[in-house]
């Protein structure tokens, strides 16, 4: 059947139509969630479940967020917003990004952010994914990256404000090793991430 698009009325919303992108955007954001167990090897991710995934609209708002940890969801809309001002039209399709960074809506270091932006064949963004894990240890002053004690950032481990993790397609593996691994080794008392090869794999 034709639809008459003409005559929609954006005022008024349809509850089956409504329902049934509510139930695959929801989708989208549980097979995120599945997918990053199924290829993660740490134990914070793939058996504990500490871990969310949300699907994001072209300007940053939130669509869906699947039901797994809560606690990540409030602030994860802020670090997509975030980035999109950061990156404005420096964002292609290929490109991944990763922060931890509390100022671009992270939360504290361990708990890392990947971005994604989904483009159409016209080369314009139709929505954003984010997945947001607990890693066991990014570096810093103890293991577990959340010294009780700590007075300044760096003591949390390897920070990441706005790192391309993915550019044009090509996994920065080498560069990431560097900001987790020796970054953190530079500042006294301090040592780089103690779970490294957990990291670059989850």
């Amino acid at each position: 059947q034709k639809v008459d698009n003409s005559r929609a009325d954006h005022n008024e919303v349809d509850p089956i139509q409504l329902s049934i992108f509510n139930h695959r955007f929801m989708g989208v954001a549980e097979q995120m969630g599945r997918a990053l167990q199924k290829t993660s090897i740490s134990t914070n991710i793939k058996e504990r479940l500490d871990f969310t995934c949300s699907v994001f609209s072209p300007s940053g708002g939130l669509v869906a967020n699947a039901p797994h940890v809560p606690a990540m969801i409030g602030s994860r809309a802020f670090a997509v917003k975030w980035q999109i001002e950061h990156w404005k039209d420096q964002i292609h399709d290929g490109d991944v990004i990763l922060s931890n960074a509390p100022e671009a809506g992270g939360t504290h270091l361990p708990v890392l952010t990947v971005i994604t932006p989904v483009f159409d064949s016209n080369g314009t963004i139709i929505f954003w994914t984010a997945s947001r894990g607990h890693h066991a240890d990014i570096g810093g002053t103890l293991p577990g990256s959340m010294p009780p004690n700590s007075r300044e950032l760096w003591e949390e481990g390897a920070f990441f404000k706005a790192f391309k993790l993915v550019e044009n397609g090509r996994f920065k593996e080498k560069e990431l090793a560097e900001i987790l691994y020796t970054e953190p080794n530079k500042i006294e008392g301090c040592s780089g991430s103690r779970c490294l090869n957990d990291n670059i794999a989850d």
